[in-house]
């Protein structure tokens, strides 16, 4: 699951409101500057440029020694190394960066973490980080939806499909008019992977669609391409079942949407995953019956 940016500029703004006036001191300033300036390039998807600029937070923080500011930036770098398909150096960051005392920070730490461990397909650790945030999460704990999205990941790749459909769907009535698109978008794609690894490929669909109406309102290239790739794995479920009477075209034109949306976006995982669905999808189908 990759991070919001407007979570991001929640913390930074909530880092900012407690900062002396009436003038900031210059490394004050300059690693406020920094912070800033990576939440803005984060939200325009420019995650290499982000990256520096809260790396270069982080260290003026702990120059002027204000631990609870480097911890954050810490976070924010991590969630940055993740949203470029980084994980293994998120969660190197994550393992050596130490959260902070506060409960909120280290809560995040560990769903980012349990994100890393669920993208190194380290599906044994990320249960264990999700059991940890799952202590520390609450009645009311504003984490709630992002941490069950996760754990319906992890269900998902335990292939406890019906688990993963219980969590998705849990994620979904918190976000319930809380304008976070993106999670949402997030919940109804968990929703339909679950539906279709369960067997209910036609309860999958809806769910899918929906999913892609919102990613593409977003404008989201690697989410609009997943969504398809998914939509290909529902359609040719169903063209099994015979219920379709053009399945074979149906499934081969969502798998190229998403090889055309991922080449579009330069998202090589993503070009690489569609190949290999349309290269196994031909085989399948001419395989003698």
């Amino acid at each position: 699951m990759r991070a919001k940016s407007i979570f991001l500029l929640a913390l930074i703004l909530a880092g900012c409101g407690s900062t002396p006036k009436p003038a900031d001191p210059p490394r004050l300033r300059a690693a406020l500057e920094a912070e800033n300036d990576g939440a803005r390039r984060y939200a325009r998807g420019d995650y290499r440029a982000a990256e520096r600029r809260f790396d270069e937070a982080m260290r003026l923080y702990a120059s002027i020694d204000d631990a609870p500011a480097r911890a954050r930036n810490g976070l924010h770098l991590a969630r940055t190394r993740l949203a470029q398909g980084r994980a293994e150096a998120a969660l190197d960051l994550l393992n050596t960066a130490a959260p902070g005392a506060e409960p909120g920070p280290a809560l995040d730490a560990l769903l980012l973490k349990a994100q890393a461990q669920l993208a190194l397909a380290r599906d044994v650790e990320a249960q264990q980080s999700l059991a940890a945030a799952a202590d520390r999460c609450g009645a009311g704990c504003p984490q709630a939806a992002s941490m069950n999205l996760l754990q319906a990941r992890a269900a998902l790749a335990g292939q406890r499909p019906q688990e993963a459909l219980v969590h998705a769907e849990s994620a979904l009535k918190l976000l319930h008019d809380k304008g976070e698109a993106a999670e949402t978008g997030n919940a109804w794609r968990l929703i339909a992977a679950a539906r279709l690894a369960g067997g209910d490929a036609a309860g999958a669909m809806p769910a899918a669609q929906v999913a892609l109406e919102i990613d593409r309102r977003l404008a989201l290239p690697e989410k609009i391409a997943r969504d398809w790739l998914l939509i290909g794995d529902i359609r040719q479920k169903v063209m099994h079942s015979g219920s379709h009477s053009d399945g074979a075209g149906d499934t081969l034109a969502a798998y190229q949407r998403a090889l055309d949306v991922a080449k579009a976006g330069g998202l090589t995982d993503v070009v690489r995953s569609a190949n290999e669905s349309i290269a196994k999808f031909n085989d399948t189908k001419n395989m003698p019956q």
